[in-house]
């Protein structure tokens, strides 16, 4: 069974969402037509449960729900340590827990985690952006965390 690598595993930790609130990772899954499909999803949708497994929270009626639910493979790709990081998960849907914010919720295996590092240059950023409310974006991703905390 791979490992996150711990750089990505205490980044996903649900925890400091102010300071990491800026940086969007690619989630990519396959279509019912065979084609990539990209979405970002940011720190608060994406938990490091142990170092085997992911939880997701994404929009239930998102393509990557679709394509997650019909295909159960997903790539989650980011910038993180002057590396670019490419992780592939086997997904399985998973029941929300009570109370939960009304989303669909994952449950992610590790596969394999590789990491894509030049000797003469360093990634410095991926997808970066900037929250309009930060405050109820950050209330909405700490009770979506906690959802994912509480995945059985």
């Amino acid at each position: 069974m791979a490992t996150l690598p711990s750089i990505i595993a205490g980044f996903l930790d649900g925890t400091d969402l102010r300071t990491r609130a800026g940086q969007a990772f690619r989630l990519s899954t396959v279509d019912a037509e065979g084609w990539p499909h990209g979405a970002q999803v940011s720190v608060g949708e994406v938990l490091a449960a142990d170092p085997h497994t992911l939880h997701l929270c994404l929009w239930p009626g998102s393509g990557s729900t679709a394509n997650l639910r019909r295909d159960g493979r997903a790539t989650l790709s980011m910038a993180l340590d002057g590396a670019l990081w490419e992780i592939r998960l086997h997904v399985a849907a998973a029941t929300p827990p009570a109370g939960a914010p009304e989303l669909a919720y994952f449950r992610a295996t590790v596969e394999s985690a590789q990491e894509h590092r030049a000797k003469y240059a360093e990634v410095t950023a991926g997808v970066s952006y900037r929250l309009h409310s930060p405050d109820e974006v950050l209330a909405r991703w700490e009770a979506q965390l906690d959802a994912l905390r509480r995945l059985t």
